[in-house]
């Protein structure tokens, strides 16, 4: 017992010795580069770090180290840019060089979890230099479990930002925000996660450190990017290969001078791309990205700052990982999806998107409809899709044809009057989804449809998507930021003539968020092509009016923006109809067929001249 005693007594002194011992004269880079191993279970280029294939590192390395006065740190920024290896450079830095508590904070638990088993344990086990300092994982005497990591003088918690009590009881030196847009918006009425972690960190005072990572998300919403504006706002300056020039890698397309350019073959592919210098507009290849970014420097908008911050595109990612003929392939497949573009621009130029979630103008709407006529498919090459909204004494009901780069034509917008709980309500609705509608070269049918069940009449809904599936399917709105229009189903319980049938149905949960948004900016596209929204003439008012029925405000909750969808009309069924229309024809696989190689047939009339806005039209 007495040895034991003796035992613990050296330990504690000699921990209580290493806490108050002064902090090494090293940064953060220079440790890295001396003492870091990428471990070969998570690193696509295993062994000795080297900070030479991401230099615009660096700086961000340097000024979160121990001797810089710098106390906050921003990062706004695209993906495969090696950012995670900044968090871990950091973590491993802390343990071997600066003690002291250090919190992680992920989107949710399996997320903070997953790098804790993935990146954090194998980078212990792989660099000598921290892994003689924490104990094995799972070992008998404890200190390294998956949510805690304990060396000489500090602890490392990680963390999900929705658990809120773990942040309560917690005081912090180093914080490390990762993926904050990803963040719950309120955890348990308590406000914003990010802001709960921050103030752990308070009675550090000038001797905390807080990094904050993310890929932004939506314009107006994204906590990253309102961090960065108030920070110094920098960006990453190379020098042209050829002029010397310093210049902001930007994304130009085909539509700017300067930027990315790109060569495509002859069926619209892209086979090559390269970047255009600003100044001598040299053509810049692939293989001068090594030199340049080992010569770039960063530029900072507002130097006077305390709180630094970097933003940085996939358009500087090294050598090897993400291509500028990626980045370009890329584009070109997600550019007639609102969808697909929003994730291409947060994650490849690491900029925020904007909604188009203003309102239209439904005489503007009207003023442009085309001389087709109802019930018939003005274009061969087509599918046709239906949305249905369930209301207490009526079915609204949208049918519209889609063609290629979703390009669609309203075919029928109608209501079935009656009591949804009835037999003929639903019959009548079978004669309008199973009928066949003219072309000029054949007839067509309707291939999916999705059914609102949403109100009092949710289980006559189920029964009669169950008989008629898969054609037919039961969905259900949800107003979730950022969820998919049409994801996989679940299995829900069912009840017909007082009989519950467990799992008896399938449900399609559809994310009208995004949906509205979607539908919204390409009712702002004034000339037919790709997501135009065509209707005929004859089309009802209430059509119109409904479908502009709604705009998206951003209001703030306990200070934090948050973007919402409301209604500014008494009805609103047109819209919600062509939501689920979306969807159907989403899961219908709108996205993946191939239209070009279905003939094409022009109507029988000519196309009117495009209608321009009228005055004082709002959008």
């Amino acid at each position: 017992m007495p040895s034991k005693v003796k035992d613990a007594g050296w330990q504690y002194k000699n921990s209580f010795a290493i806490g108050i011992r002064p902090e090494k004269d090293i940064s953060i880079l220079e440790w890295a580069d001396e003492y870091r191993y990428l471990p070969r279970k998570s690193s696509a280029e295993p062994g000795k770090y080297r900070s030479s294939r991401t230099p615009y590192l660096r700086e961000i390395m340097d000024v979160m180290s121990s001797n810089s006065p710098i106390k906050e740190v921003v990062c706004m920024k695209g993906t495969q840019l090696g950012f995670t290896e900044l968090g871990n450079n950091w973590f491993g830095y802390v343990v071997d060089v600066a003690p002291g508590p250090m919190m992680m904070v992920f989107p949710t638990g399996a997320l903070a979890a997953d790098h804790s088993k993935q990146k954090l344990q194998p980078t212990i086990k792989e660099t000598p230099r921290i892994s003689k300092k924490i104990k094995a994982h799972k070992s008998r005497e404890g200190g390294n479990t998956i949510d805690t990591k304990e060396f000489p003088g500090g602890i490392l918690f990680i963390s999900g930002s929705n658990s809120g009590a773990f942040f309560r009881s917690k005081s912090i030196r180093f914080l490390f925000l990762d993926d904050v847009d990803g963040y719950a918006q309120d955890v348990g009425g308590e406000g914003d996660p990010a802001d709960l972690a921050k103030r752990r960190t308070d009675s550090y005072g000038n001797r905390k450190k807080i990094l904050e990572v993310s890929t932004p998300t939506n314009k107006g919403v994204s906590r990253i990017e309102k961090s960065y504006l108030e920070s110094s706002q920098a960006t990453y300056y190379v020098p042209c290969p050829y002029c010397g020039t310093y210049q902001e890698l930007i994304w130009g397309g085909e539509e700017y001078i300067e930027g990315i350019k790109f060569k495509r073959d002859a069926d619209g592919r892209a086979i090559h791309a390269w970047y255009e210098c600003n100044e001598c507009s040299g053509r810049i290849e692939e293989h001068h990205k090594t030199e340049m970014l080992e010569k770039g420097r960063w530029v900072h908008k507002h130097p006077e700052r305390n709180k630094k911050g970097y933003q940085l595109s996939g358009l500087y990612s090294p050598l090897g990982w993400v291509s500028w003929l990626q980045i370009v392939t890329e584009f070109l497949d997600a550019r007639n999806s609102r969808e697909r573009l929003k994730v291409w621009r947060n994650t490849r130029l690491g900029e925020t998107f904007e909604e188009a979630g203003d309102q239209p103008d439904w005489i503007f709407l009207r003023a442009r409809s085309e001389p087709y006529g109802i019930m018939t498919v003005p274009y061969e090459s087509c599918i046709l899709t239906a949305g249905v909204d369930t209301q207490d004494n009526r079915l609204s009901v949208v049918i519209r044809a889609w063609g290629e780069g979703e390009e669609s034509w309203l075919v029928y917008w109608g209501e079935i009057y009656g009591d949804p709980g009835r037999e003929d309500v639903w019959k009548n609705l079978d004669a309008l989804l199973f009928r066949q509608f003219a072309g000029r070269n054949g007839q067509h049918h309707v291939i999916s449809a999705g059914i609102d069940t949403g109100g009092h009449h949710s289980q006559d809904v189920h029964n009669y998507c169950r008989r008629r599936f898969p054609r037919v399917i039961a969905i259900k709105g949800a107003s979730m930021k950022g969820k998919p229009i049409a994801g996989k189903p679940s299995d829900v319980d069912f009840t017909w003539n007082g009989v519950t049938i467990k799992n008896g149905a399938k449900l399609w949960l559809i994310g009208t968020d995004t949906a509205k948004a979607v539908i919204y900016s390409r009712l702002k596209i004034e000339a037919p092509g790709p997501g135009y929204y065509h209707t005929y003439i004859g089309t009802p008012d209430d059509y119109f009016i409904q479908l502009s029925a709604e705009k998206l405000i951003t209001k703030y909750i306990k200070g934090y923006a948050v973007q919402e969808w409301v209604k500014t009309g008494p009805r609103n069924e047109a819209l919600d109809c062509e939501v689920y229309c979306y969807a159907a024809a989403l899961r219908a696989g709108l996205g993946i067929i191939d239209f070009s190689s279905k003939p094409k047939h022009e109507p029988e009339e000519k196309k009117p001249a495009r209608t321009q806005k009228p005055k004082g039209g709002r959008w």
